[in-house]
């Protein structure tokens, strides 16, 4: 393939909720530096991942302790060998939650070694906290979710916005009798209401002794200032100092994803080009509900890889014009 240059964008990393069995194959079976990735995850985990991803179980894909790290494994797989194919760097950087550990490894913050080991004891903090339940609304302001949040925590319960994904899609975290709650106010008054395949109530208050342990663990990982900023999934802003990544990753695991006032903040900042490295078109999909006129590629498997190297060339060369 052709390697390419082109103006600035922005490269997104999704999290838990976008892996599929499978996911990573094409990549995996066409290029050495992907499978190089897979079997370094495998030894640093001593999980069977490329298993657990080509041909494992749905169901098993979906507990947050596997996730994470084959989220992992397959973002950082088809990042390298969509940065062997286009080696001009994004201007800004951030990952969806678990997504953001891909976005620091990219940033060169964490070693792939890191980030691996943090991802793997954040996954498994996260899937023995099973309090409660995660509940995405469709076509409801902020403003609307939290009051929705306000009427329904049950005395005693949590119940916040835990994902800020989008002007058309908001995540609810709590407990689960709030949760419950909240899903029976959303029947009776005809909102749009998903119940997520989670194990706990992530991004919530509920997550703060999980993330007190993981602190723990953090201090014993070198931390690198970016050599790209990276967007931080809690303040919604740029962060280069790798200083402040370890308080920021402990915050994230109890704090909202405030997705919507990212994206807008890497627009402000003259980027329209959104190249979505990972499972799916989540992120991608979220963007256009952000910004309609944003132009959103991806990388998940060959041809989406073909795709994207075409269109950047197409962008490129319309901007010489």
């Amino acid at each position: 393939m052709k390697t390419l240059a082109t103006t600035d964008y922005a490269l997104v990393f999704p999290g838990q909720g976008s892996q599929y069995v499978g996911m990573g194959l094409e990549i995996f079976k066409e290029f050495i530096s992907a499978e190089k990735i897979y079997e370094i995850a495998e030894e640093i985990s001593n999980l069977d991942i490329r298993n657990l991803c080509f041909f494992g179980d749905e169901e098993n894909l979906m507990e947050t302790s596997i996730t994470q790290p084959c989220l992992l494994a397959t973002n950082i797989a088809l990042y390298t060998v969509f940065q062997e194919h286009f080696s001009k760097k994004p201007k800004f950087i951030c990952g969806h939650s678990a997504g953001e550990y891909s976005a620091l490894v990219a940033a060169g913050v964490l070693s792939f070694t890191d980030a691996m080991n943090l991802l793997q004891v954040r996954g498994a903090l996260m899937s023995k906290t099973k309090e409660g339940g995660m509940v995405a609304f469709k076509g409801v302001t902020l403003e609307e979710v939290e009051k929705i949040c306000k009427q329904n925590v049950q005395p005693g319960g949590v119940l916040v916005p835990a994902n800020l994904n989008s002007p058309e899609q908001i995540v609810i975290s709590g407990d689960i009798d709030s949760i419950e709650s909240a899903l029976i106010f959303a029947f009776d008054n005809n909102l749009k209401a998903i119940p997520l395949s989670v194990s706990g109530a992530f991004h919530s208050p509920l997550m703060q002794e999980a993330a007190q342990e993981f602190a723990n663990i953090i201090a014993n990982s070198q931390f690198h200032d970016a050599d790209i900023p990276v967007i931080s999934n809690v303040t919604a802003k740029p962060v280069i100092s790798g200083y402040n990544w370890s308080q920021l990753l402990e915050q994230q695991i109890y704090s909202a994803v405030r997705w919507e006032a990212s994206i807008r903040y890497i627009h402000e900042k003259g980027i329209d080009v959104f190249v979505e490295v990972g499972p799916g078109k989540v992120l991608s999909k979220l963007i256009k509900k952000i910004l309609p006129s944003a132009i959103t590629l991806n990388v998940e498997n060959i041809q989406s890889l073909q795709q994207t190297l075409v269109k950047l060339q197409e962008v490129f060369d319309l901007q010489l014009v």
